[in-house]
């Protein structure tokens, strides 16, 4: 350790360049120095006032039934949990995911418009069905509970027949007219208001009459015609290139 004898004269170290530097960058930071020392001063009321906050707060808390040593030790701990390597990637990957995560709330703001527009949309359309005198509302309900009683009445394989049946020609334009021109005579000549009243008991002279007259005539030609046709379909259906061969008639 150098001695005081082996220092450089005082004289000569205040006029040493370094010690003159050393001396004005402590004289430019007096003022500081002196703010720094009249806090010091103040620190132990400070202190005593923190103190007497805490004991204030801590008095509260505990005529509240909170305690506060619990309270802390539970925050610890949930720190040492949160601080845990795997939770810390987790919060990691979660922090780069929040660029994304503003563009979807950004989106978020724009649901409501969008939304909006959906119930517009939905509202003209209702309007539109119920111009058509289609109430959606009961249209709704009765549809949906004659499916759930289709359902519940039709077993799978007499659902595939009605396929069948959507799919033959059954449901073909001129059959339809045909059917439901058959259900207007069926349903004149049950209520009796076809011109020849009520359906009587009628001989050999009386059917022979009865094709003289023009309606029964066409009625015969159309059956006529339809035998042809429907014989026509059966010759179809029933030769052999028509049908595919089964097992036991290949056996």
């Amino acid at each position: 350790m150098e001695t005081t004898s082996q220092r450089p004269p005082l004289a000569d170290r205040l006029s040493d360049p370094a010690t003159v530097e050393v001396l004005h960058r402590l004289l430019d930071h007096a003022e500081s120095f002196d703010r720094m020392l009249l806090v010091a001063k103040d620190l132990p009321n400070l202190v005593a006032i923190a103190v007497d906050f805490f004991d204030a707060i801590s008095r509260k808390a505990s005529e509240e039934g909170i305690d506060i040593e619990e309270r802390a030790t539970a925050l610890v701990r949930i720190l040492g949990q949160i601080t845990q390597p795997e939770n810390m990637r987790a919060m990691e990957g979660l922090v780069s995911r929040l660029p994304r995560m503003e563009e979807g709330s950004a989106m978020l703001d724009e649901l409501p418009n969008l939304f909006a527009t959906a119930v517009d949309v939905f509202d003209e359309w209702a309007g539109k069905l119920k111009a058509e005198g289609i109430e959606l509302e009961q249209s709704v309900r009765q549809g949906l509970h004659a499916a759930l009683y289709l359902g519940s009445q039709v077993r799978k394989e007499e659902l595939d027949r009605i396929g069948f049946l959507l799919k033959s020609d059954i449901l073909d334009e001129h059959s339809v007219q045909t059917v439901g021109m058959a259900g207007s005579a069926l349903s004149s000549c049950r209520r009796d208001t076809c011109e020849h009243g009520p359906a009587k008991r009628v001989g050999l002279f009386g059917l022979l009459g009865a094709i003289r007259d023009p309606n029964t005539q066409r009625a015969l030609s159309f059956g006529l015609q339809f035998a042809k046709c429907f014989g026509g379909v059966l010759d179809d259906k029933q030769s052999p290139s028509s049908s595919k061969p089964s097992s036991s008639q290949n056996g």
